[in-house]
């Protein structure tokens, strides 16, 4: 991997979510970073090499999506509004588009897909790779699919490099208190540990799903923009490669609340899930690592203790 230039001019789409928030913050260290939201984000991000377009339609931004170097497209619709048959048509014209104008610009040399390993499964079983058969059956993994199917096989020449990324589930510190984030199941576990001293779950949490700290992605998403000798366009699973039991994973979340808060904090589990097969598996990340931009140790430690301490400082806001 070869480091490349600071200074580049990056878009990311949906400013206001948990991830684009994070590397909005991240990139502008050495980028100019211009974010795109339908949401007003002046008093979020006020560092002069970040650039805030509100928009509400992507064809007005013609000239701010073709100058850009690198694109991120991190916007998207949730789990719940992908139900929505409009918003996700809405959605799904408006990426066609961004994909037609930078596929089509002499300045983008990269577009990068933020994606999600449910465009292969909703219910992944053993060892998923890259070339695992894709078969989602929600209409989030279902647009997902089609997103990955629309920007690899874009007709136009172009010399962009597109890459996809199917990232597990990311948590980790919002980049502000806007952020959309709270019903998301670890957000929500930190939510109910401090505001009422219990969590209360709707099933056992007898599920299994694999966690990566939101901090790992971004720095995926660094390296790959750094990386000036790789012009390959490709797919690559962004994972901690190791699925964990849900429940297991919020005990180590309410563990750590409740040392701060020097208070026992019981779990109440329910039976929504009962009867539901839950698969161990593993999404491997063999393919990332071995291009050197995740690293194979991934450091949840962190990323809890922070998540931790922002949720007990901002409380009173996020309650």
């Amino acid at each position: 991997m070869t480091p490349g230039k600071s200074n580049l001019k990056i878009l990311i789409t949906g400013g206001s979510g948990l991830l684009a928030g994070r590397l909005i913050l991240l990139l502008s260290e050495n980028n100019i970073v211009t974010t795109l939201s339908r949401k007003n984000l002046d008093n979020i991000f006020n560092n002069k090499s970040i650039n805030i377009k509100k928009y509400k339609s992507f064809k007005n931004l013609e000239k701010v999506i073709g100058d850009s170097d690198v694109i991120i497209h991190a916007s998207g619709p949730n789990a719940s509004d992908c139900n929505n048959s409009d918003i996700v048509s809405a959605y799904y014209n408006e990426t066609k588009y961004l994909i037609d104008i930078a596929s089509k610009s002499k300045c983008v040399k990269k577009f990068i897909f933020l994606s999600s390993i449910r465009a292969v499964s909703d219910n992944c079983k053993g060892i998923v790779t890259e070339n695992t058969n894709l078969n989602p059956s929600s209409e989030y993994g279902k647009l997902k699919c089609s997103i990955e199917h629309n920007l690899l096989i874009d007709k136009n020449e172009t010399d962009m490099t597109k890459i996809v990324l199917r990232i597990t589930n990311g948590y980790g510190v919002p980049a502000s208190l806007i952020t959309n984030c709270w019903d998301l199941v670890v957000f929500n576990v930190c939510k109910q540990a401090i505001e009422n001293k219990k969590i209360i779950l709707k099933s056992k949490g007898e599920g299994y799903k694999d966690f990566i700290p939101i901090s790992a992605v971004t720095n995926v998403i660094k390296s790959i923009i750094s990386d000036t000798e790789y012009r390959k366009s490709d797919i690559f699973n962004v994972s901690s490669s190791k699925s964990i039991q849900v429940i297991d994973f919020i005990k180590l979340i309410k563990d750590k609340i409740s040392k701060k808060l020097s208070t026992r904090i019981p779990i109440e589990t329910g039976n929504l899930e009962e009867g539901k097969e839950h698969n161990v598996f593993t999404v491997d990340n063999s393919k990332i690592t071995n291009e050197g931009w995740l690293n194979s140790y991934i450091d949840h430690e962190k990323e809890m203790d922070d998540l931790v301490e922002f949720c007990l400082k901002y409380k009173e806001k996020i309650i």
